[in-house]
């Protein structure tokens, strides 16, 4: 048995939108089952697609983002009644002109799908906020807009860029009042008769079918928004997937077309997205992205609609101007939307139904083991007592929450326990703590001692303080891994004097005012826990089941804790048994913070291909130290690329947040903020590409 992660002189330490309590997840989660996707119109998200559509901003792909048929309809609509042309179609060609001359504009594609609970005016006034840097106004970052409002901001950074932002929103509320506000009352919410069909065809025919295909991938509920301007090429936004009805789609409706058929099929190929950024592990372009994505439709239709299959075909060799003739389909579309073996392979592996995965000669099945987050008090005790310590090292993250110190520090002058013994001695242990040599092992402390209760756990290191450890009393399976450890650790005088001081202070602690304070929050962090556990079930595990397999990390205990900041801890043992992982996370003090905890947990895990590839003989160690830890949040974020694309914007963001950064998920950010050797940095690289 190896342990990682601990050496003389130098200790490894490890460190969307809100998510709801685990009640509230319950909640939205049956409410998700019961609503599934739902149709309907939106002015704001109609009035910015026009706008893009006018002003003749495309992107590269198979299909085009927005309808010529619509724009023509659109100038002869605006010449019968005298409104041509409106500033936006004076300055259309100045304003493409812009948008193409830096990809940062591509945003402007997806931009109002942040935006869906928002109006019209209360879209236009967020992004006119961001523009002109106002974005404090209270009213500007409402429930409804606040989203909108980072995600713009963090598009939107350069002074440029921003002067362009303002030009486009002006001359769409000169649009709206000139003519679309007019136009679209007539087209759009005069037609509800359409949505309602499209949402018949959907409910009646696809969402039966898919029901089982979209629940796995947390992709069955959410809002479907059917805009005229868009073309083929249609958008997904998908939102936590801890909370399914904030995914968002906006498809195309042919301006001449009856064919509801079209708009449903257009979600089925958006829905393919996600699985298809799996798959194009090549990271090709966007045209084969899109080609992967119309076949990847027809093999979702194949798998779980057939009857649906052909006529998905024709909808889409139609969108590409081939022609369409009636049976057999398979050979023109496959010619015009053409894949190579390799991508059709993967697309396969990942779309083949759940029954027939099990059937495979042998398909790996899922583990008797996993991870399994559970409760620890005797983790949440030591780690409290090092948060009133204030035991922090340097970093670019916290190992404790200063937070919590104050809210803790709160409750016992309420309390009337303020100060403890713990307390009192605060500042003396934190600087004792900081002047021991390799005393940094205490920061570990706990997660040697993972199926220990407090009491036992503080009794075993009395005894490594005062070398009783041959006390058969104190020999059992839950501590003796503990007592192992530190009594390695532990062999200078002045080291264990100092243990056995911090450990008599805890112990008062527990006493006096840790026990009933954390059996009076039990509860509340029970429902916690339970979110952390479903979302990394539910959704991380069959993204990253493959890599953690090859790695050995398919099983062990993870023990949020409130005290911990955002650093947490992870001790992995070389031993016959998976299971004797142990990980050690920030526990959220709300349920709208669950995605952190997981992101934190999956960056633990990191630490183990930070150990293996990062230089071991540089003199400084704790410049060694802050490189392992930048290069563990940048590796997060890598496995994430290469496994499960569409939730790296979200990691991106909580670690920025976690120190701080105005922007809120930005490449260029996340880099600087966590810049690490570029060397070093592709050789990780290039061993998760391997793994």
């Amino acid at each position: 048995m190896r342990i990682r992660y601990w050496r003389a002189g130098a200790l490894l330490l490890t460190a969307t939108v809100g998510l709801p309590t685990s009640a509230d997840a319950q909640a939205a989660g049956q409410a998700a089952a019961e609503r599934g996707w739902t149709v309907r119109s939106s002015a704001a998200v109609d009035l910015w697609f026009h706008g893009l559509a006018v002003v003749g901003y495309d992107v590269p792909g198979v299909f085009p983002a927005y309808s010529s048929e619509y724009v023509d309809l659109v100038r002869g609509a605006k010449q019968e009644t005298g409104t041509y042309p409106t500033p936006l179609d004076s300055l259309a060609e100045e304003l493409r002109a812009d948008f193409e001359e830096d990809r940062v504009f591509q945003a402007l594609h997806f931009l109002p799908l942040y935006f869906t609970s928002a109006s019209r005016e209360q879209m236009l006034n967020a992004l006119m906020a961001v523009a002109k840097r106002r974005t404090r106004d209270p009213e500007v970052m409402g429930p409804d807009t606040r989203f909108g409002v980072r995600q713009a901001i963090a598009a939107f950074r350069a002074g440029r860029h921003r002067d362009v932002l303002a030009r486009f929103v002006e001359v769409l509320g000169q649009e709206w009042d000139l003519f679309y506000g007019d136009y679209w009352a007539r087209t759009v919410a005069a037609d509800s008769g359409r949505y309602s069909e499209i949402q018949r065809l959907w409910n009646d025919q696809l969402a039966p079918a898919l029901g089982d295909f979209l629940g796995q991938r947390r992709l069955d509920a959410g809002t479907i928004i059917v805009s005229p301007a868009l073309g083929p090429e249609g958008r997904l936004y998908e939102g936590s997937p801890y909370r399914r009805l904030d995914n968002v789609l906006a498809v195309w409706a042919p301006p001449q077309s009856d064919e509801p058929e079209v708009s449903v099929f257009s979600v089925v190929r958006e829905l393919c997205y996600p699985l298809v950024g799996e798959a194009v592990t090549a990271r090709g372009d966007e045209k084969t992205s899109g080609r992967a994505a119309v076949r990847c439709g027809s093999m979702v239709l194949e798998s779980y609609a057939p009857a649906l299959t052909a006529r998905y075909q024709q909808v889409f060799l139609r969108a590409a101007g081939a022609e369409t003739p009636e049976e057999p389909l398979a050979d023109p579309f496959e010619e015009a939307f053409p894949l190579d073996d390799d991508l059709l392979e993967a697309l396969e592996e990942r779309i083949r139904p759940a029954s027939q995965v099990a059937e495979a000669p042998g398909a790996p099945t899922s583990g008797e083991t996993r991870w399994v987050v559970r409760m620890a008090p005797q983790t949440d005790l030591w780690f409290h007592a090092l948060a009133v310590i204030a035991a922090d090292q340097p970093g670019p993250l916290g190992l404790y929450s200063a937070d919590y110190e104050r809210r803790i520090r709160q409750v016992k002058q309420q309390l009337g326990v303020y100060p403890t013994m713990l307390d009192s001695l605060a500042v003396s242990l934190r600087q004792a703590i900081a002047e021991e040599s390799g005393f940094d092992v205490i920061h570990f402390v706990p997660l040697y001692f993972p199926r220990a209760k407090p009491e036992r756990m503080l009794q075993a290191l009395k005894a490594v303080a005062e070398r009783r450890t041959d006390d058969t009393a104190l020999g059992g399976r839950d501590t003796r891994l503990g007592i192992l450890v530190m009594g390695q650790v532990m062999e200078r005088r002045s080291a264990r004097r100092l243990l056995k001081d911090l450990v008599e202070a805890v112990e008062h602690e527990w006493e006096v005012f840790y026990r009933d304070y954390w059996e009076g929050f039990r509860g509340e962090q029970e429902s916690r826990i339970e979110a952390i556990q479903t979302m990394w079930d539910s959704v991380f595990v069959p993204q990253l089941d493959r890599y953690l397999e090859r790695r050995r990390l398919t099983a062990g205990v993870v023990m949020p804790s409130p005290a911990l900041g955002p650093e947490g801890r992870i001790v992995e043992l070389d031993s016959f048994d998976p299971r004797d992982q142990v990980v050690a996370v920030q526990l959220p003090l709300s349920g709208d913070a669950v995605e952190a905890s997981v992101f934190a947990f999956l960056k633990e895990l990191c630490f183990v291909l930070v150990d293996e590839r990062v230089p071991g003989e540089m003199e400084d160690a704790a410049a060694l130290e802050d490189l392992r830890r930048r290069l563990a949040v940048r590796c997060g974020a890598l496995i994430l690329e290469f496994y499960a694309p569409t939730l790296v914007a979200d990691y991106r963001r909580v670690f920025l947040d976690a120190v701080g950064a105005e922007e809120s998920s930005s490449v260029e950010a996340f880099e600087r903020v966590y810049a690490v050797d570029p060397e070093v940095f592709e050789r990780l690289r290039e061993q998760i590409r391997r793994r």
